[in-house]
């Protein structure tokens, strides 16, 4: 398959959420190292690639999060990260062939043969991490081991808010205790910061519309049998700790929480967060 390689220039937007001064302002992106193009049976796909060591493979949370980030730097002082775009986010349009979780783990198995990846670490955030759960359940031969920040995708014992019937500012409040939800305000926000949030929402709509969660997950977890830990923040609105511990007992993960962070964990607290995914991958080379 064939891969290339082109600027990052049009991710400068999308780091509008994660490259964040004081107070919430945003920074400029800085350095962000390369991003490569690689055909794959389902569409072209984009990975953000930086730092080097053992390979890291970390699948992006919703509402707008997928470009290279403070956590993506912390996480290349000790591995080599790719860092996908997921298909009908970032900017795409949702792919006809996209119609559930169980696509998109697909999708980056063949990304990982694509690009010669072996045994990677998973790293994964909210819907990301649901899609590594994913994976992980098809392919753990494949994986090294799978850290779940605030996984989605199991049935929850409490109805979960709905972010697709809130006002952007309500939606960053239920999944990040960090990000300025008057950014992407209607009325007084950035046009463009919203559109790009409402757009990646619009595909997680696709996935999630009907029911939030995988009926069937409860069912197959137990084909996951890569080392897992779950983490959750401390703070988290959208999905409570009870729900998170219940993750990790399906998966027979073990389980950490992280203070100061929603449910965003990378994004409120990225060195905390890169600390526990060195922790854990200490513990699976010892």
């Amino acid at each position: 398959m064939a891969v290339g390689t082109r600027s990052f220039a049009f991710l400068t937007t999308l780091g509008w959420l994660l490259r964040k001064g004081s107070a919430g302002c945003v920074e400029a992106m800085g350095d962000i190292h390369e991003i490569i193009n690689i055909e794959l049976p389902s569409q072209s796909a984009r990975v953000q690639r930086g730092g080097e060591g053992p390979p890291l493979l970390f699948l992006h949370a919703e509402a707008n999060t997928s470009a290279w980030s403070n956590f993506h730097d912390e996480l290349a002082e000790n591995f080599e990260v790719f860092a996908p775009i997921h298909p009908g986010f970032g900017g795409e349009e949702t792919p006809n062939w996209l119609t559930d979780v169980t696509d998109l783990s697909f999708h980056y198995k063949d990304l990982l043969e694509g690009l010669d990846i072996r045994d990677p670490l998973v790293v994964g955030t909210s819907l990301g991490a649901w899609i590594a759960a994913d994976l992980a359940i098809h392919f753990s031969s494949l994986l090294k081991g799978l850290v779940l920040f605030g996984p989605l995708g199991m049935r929850p014992p409490e109805p979960l808010p709905d972010l697709f019937i809130m006002q952007l500012p309500d939606v960053l409040s239920y999944l990040s205790n960090s990000l300025d939800g008057s950014q992407v305000d209607p009325m007084t926000g950035d046009a463009d910061m919203a559109t790009a949030v409402w757009t990646d929402l619009a595909t997680q709509a696709r996935l999630m519309w009907k029911r939030n969660y995988d009926p069937r997950l409860s069912l197959r977890a137990h084909h996951a049998t890569c080392p897992i830990t779950v983490a959750a923040g401390e703070e988290d609105r959208l999905t409570s700790l009870v729900y998170t511990k219940q993750y990790a007992e399906l998966f027979d993960a073990s389980f950490a929480s992280v203070s100061g962070a929603g449910h965003l964990v990378p994004v409120d607290q990225p060195a905390a967060a890169a600390a526990l995914v060195n922790s854990f991958y200490s513990t699976l080379e010892n």
